[in-house]
C-alpha cells in the first residue's frame, strides 16, 4: 500500500473515530443525568387510630389486634396507636398487649409507627416501662401529652417549669433510645401553640431526644399569615408531621378534609425543605365526629382517611425531592 493510500485511511479512521466520540460527548450528559436522576424519597405515614375504638373516651368499644391491623391494612397506612390511661392499650398493659398488636400488624405488612401516650409528668407510673415495650418492638418515637397553662401564674415562669420536665423526659428518652414528639397544637391554655413558647420548653435539649410534631392546622390556625416563621423557628426540632386540615368559619376553625381548607401543599414543601429531608408522618381527621365506630361500620371512617392519604400522596409526588 502506497504512502498516499495509507493516509487516505488514516484519515478517516480519524473522522470516524472523532465522530464517535463527538456523539459520545454529546450523549453522555444525558446519559449521566438519567444515571443521577434524583429519586423520590420514601415517606413513612401512619394514621392515628382514636376514631375507631371508642372516641379516644375510654369507652369499651376496642377493635381487637386483627381487627385493628386489617383496617390498617384497608386504608394503606401504618398505625398510631393510642398508649393512654383510657386508649386502645394503657400504658400499664403495654408489655403483654404491643407485643400482639405488633404481631397482627406484621401479618398485614403494616406497623406501629408512633404511640401517643397521654403522660405530661415524669413521675406519673408505667410510661417508662410502656416505652420500653415500645422500643423493643421497633417504634422509635412516641407523643408526648403536652403542657398546660395553669391560672394566673406567669406564662415565663410556667415556661421554666416545663423547661424541667421536659428535661426529665429528654435524659429517660436518651437511655431507652427513643425520642419524644411535642405536637403543636391550636388552643391559647395549650403551651407550645404560640412556637416562640416550645422552642422555649425544649431550649437545651437535643432534638433527637425531644423533637416536635409540627401539626399544619394547629400552626396555621395559630400563626396566621406568620406560619412560615414557625417553621423557620422550629426546624431544627421538627421529627415528625401531623397533617390535617381546616377552615374559618366566621370566628372558628372547622376541621375538613385535606385539600379542601387552608392546608396546601406549600406547608408540606416548607416544612420538608427546613428539615432537609423526608419526615414520618400521621394523618389525623378532625373533619369526623369523634365517636365509637364499630369494626362493622368502619368503612365510611376507612374512606375518609383513604381520601386524605390520596391528598398527601399527590403532595409528596409533586414536592421537589
Amino acid at each position: 500500500m502506497n504512502n498516499s493510500a495509507s493516509s487516505d485511511i488514516s484519515r478517516r479512521n480519524f473522522i470516524a473515530t472523532a465522530g464517535l466520540t463527538a456523539a459520545g460527548a454529546y450523549l453522555l450528559p444525558k446519559v449521566l443525568k438519567a444515571e443521577v436522576a434524583p429519586v423520590k424519597p420514601k415517606y413513612e405515614i401512619a394514621f392515628l387510630e382514636k376514631w375507631f375504638f371508642d372516641g379516644a373516651n375510654g369507652g369499651p368499644l376496642k377493635y381487637t389486634y386483627e381487627q385493628m391491623a386489617q383496617t390498617c391494612d384497608e386504608i394503606g397506612l401504618d398505625l398510631e396507636l393510642t398508649l393512654r390511661k383510657k386508649g386502645h392499650i394503657s400504658p400499664e398493659n403495654a408489655p403483654d398487649e404491643l407485643p400482639k398488636m405488633a404481631e397482627a400488624l406484621a401479618l398485614k405488612n403494616r406497623k406501629m409507627l408512633f404511640v401517643a401516650m397521654d403522660t405530661v409528668r415524669a413521675d406519673e407510673p408505667h410510661w417508662e416501662k410502656a416505652l420500653r415495650t415500645a422500643r423493643s418492638l421497633g417504634i422509635k418515637q412516641y407523643r408526648h401529652r403536652g403542657f398546660m397553662y395553669q391560672g394566673t401564674r406567669p406564662l415565663k415562669a410556667q415556661i421554666a417549669d416545663f423547661k424541667v420536665i421536659a428535661k426529665e423526659f429528654a435524659a429517660a428518652n436518651k437511655e431507652i433510645g427513643i425520642q419524644a414528639l411535642y405536637q403543636t397544637h391550636a388552643m391559647p391554655q395549650m403551651a407550645g401553640s404560640a412556637a416562640w413558647d416550645l422552642d422555649l420548653i425544649l431550649d437545651d435539649i437535643e432534638p433527637k431526644y425531644f423533637g416536635v410534631a409540627f401539626d399544619t392546622r394547629h400552626i396555621m390556625v395559630e400563626q396566621g399569615l406568620s406560619w412560615p416563621n414557625a417553621v423557620k423557628l422550629l426546624a431544627p426540632r421538627i421529627a415528625a408531621l401531623c397533617l390535617k386540615d381546616y377552615r374559618w368559619v366566621g370566628d372558628n376553625p372547622i376541621g375538613v378534609p385535606l385539600g379542601h381548607g387552608n392546608v396546601k401543599q406549600k406547608i408540606i414543601d416548607q416544612v420538608l425543605e427546613a428539615h432537609g429531608g423526608p419526615l414520618p408522618m400521621c394523618i389525623h381527621i378532625e373533619h369526623r365526629k369523634l365517636e365509637a365506630i364499630p369494626f362493622e361500620n368502619r368503612k365510611d371512617t376507612v374512606e375518609a382517611f383513604k381520601a386524605d392519604a390520596r391528598v398527601l400522596n399527590n403532595w409528596l409526588a409533586q414536592s421537589p425531592a
